[in-house]
């Protein structure tokens, strides 16, 4: 395969040629055997498709990988550049090293992993994507319209480090489609907002400008929004599968079941997602400013510095509210993201901590078994 357009260039091949010798000083160079790179295309199961220069191959996570991993994220994803070894005597390729992301789309883990976790839930991160160049969100206009579902997004793309895009789909089947655009843009703030019908093929042509040889897009969004539609329409070919549209909420069927890696003709790559039913938002502060610069702006307008935009006089957040240029929904969208992003930076301290003492007890161990040996 054609790695660079895959995404491999210069900056990947001199941290490559940098980890391979730290690999060979480190390690029994001849058990290892031959390393080489690859991008991680599929994971079912802890074993993972990986593209290479010499074709596709499955390969399983090196011990030494999987037993210094205390966090899922620390584990290979899909989209992931990784050092792969195919050691003397050994048919199995195996994962040895993750290369540093440029880009990380994640989510917080509906599940709880983890001593202390589990009653509260997790802080973890669930990986969905990494080195991606465009986060494209799709939306239906048929039942999957919400802007407060949308603010939930935007937080989540803004701290993936990709570039951000809204897609209305199913535009076909909405009459104010130019309404509920306008609705989107007033809300997005310069990030590109485009309608289309993946289905009969309206607008589809606006993708190209985001898809180039060694770039990587990826679309998220809720089940049956049309998602595997339109990545055929970019293969030209019926490579995903697609559900069949129930009547009685307009609806495709969930067909996505896992992420996966697909390099197009034109040389970009694209990676299909499943559907988000639940949208547990990870980031930070900057982020929520990103998805909120109005708010952010009119608390500088506020008379006090620490006004709680409350029943303060000068407030100009609740000024804006009474003069309809902020609704009352959308500040309340922004409050609580803010508090679900706060809680999680609790979470993630005592995470932190968590695994600060469990390596802490690692090196201790391994030291011990090196003492047995001698």
């Amino acid at each position: 395969m054609n790695m660079n357009e895959l995404g491999w260039n210069e900056v990947l091949q001199s941290e490559y040629v940098s980890r391979l010798l730290n690999l060979q000083n480190h390690n029994n160079a001849k058990k290892l055997g031959k390393i080489f790179p690859g991008r991680i295309a599929s994971e079912q199961k802890n074993l993972y498709n990986v593209f290479t220069s010499d074709g596709e191959y499955r390969a399983i996570i090196a011990d030494k990988l999987w037993f210094n991993a205390f966090d899922r994220q620390e584990l290979p994803a899909v989209g992931d550049w990784v050092l792969l070894s195919l050691e003397n005597g050994c048919e199995q390729l195996k994962i040895q090293e993750i290369m540093e992301r440029k880009s990380t789309l994640s989510r917080q883990s509906i599940a709880s992993h983890g001593r202390k976790f589990d009653k509260s839930g997790t802080s973890e991160e669930q990986v969905v994507a990494t080195n991606i160049d465009t986060v494209i969100m799709v939306v239906a206009l048929d039942f999957d319209y919400n802007l407060r579902k949308i603010e939930r997004y935007l937080t989540l793309m803004w701290n993936s480090g990709a570039d951000p895009v809204i897609i209305l789909n199913k535009a076909d089947q909405c009459e104010n489609q130019d309404e509920l655009k306008a609705e989107v843009e007033a809300i997005s703030y310069g990030i590109p907002v485009h309608t289309m019908s993946a289905v009969t093929g309206q607008g589809v042509d606006e993708l190209d400008q985001y898809i180039s040889s060694g770039k990587t897009i990826t679309f998220i969004g809720s089940s049956g929004v049309g998602k595997s539609t339109i990545i055929n329409h970019l293969i030209g070919e019926e490579v995903m599968e697609v559900g069949d549209v129930r009547e009685a909420d307009k609806r495709g069927r969930h067909t996505t079941t896992h992420r996966q890696l697909i390099p197009l003709s034109s040389g970009g790559n694209v990676i299909d997602n499943p559907g988000m039913r639940e949208i547990k938002i990870i980031g930070n502060v900057d982020n929520l400013n990103q998805t909120f610069p109005d708010i952010v702006n009119l608390q500088k307008l506020c008379k006090f510095r620490n006004c709680q935009h409350e029943t303060e006089p000068g407030c100009a957040i609740l000024q804006a509210i009474h003069d309809g240029d902020l609704t009352e929904k959308r500040y309340q969208s922004y409050l609580k993201l803010g508090r679900e992003l706060a809680y999680l930076e609790r979470r993630k301290d005592q995470r932190q901590l968590y695994n600060k003492n469990a390596r802490s007890k690692q090196r201790v161990l391994k030291e011990k078994i090196k003492i047995h040996k001698r």
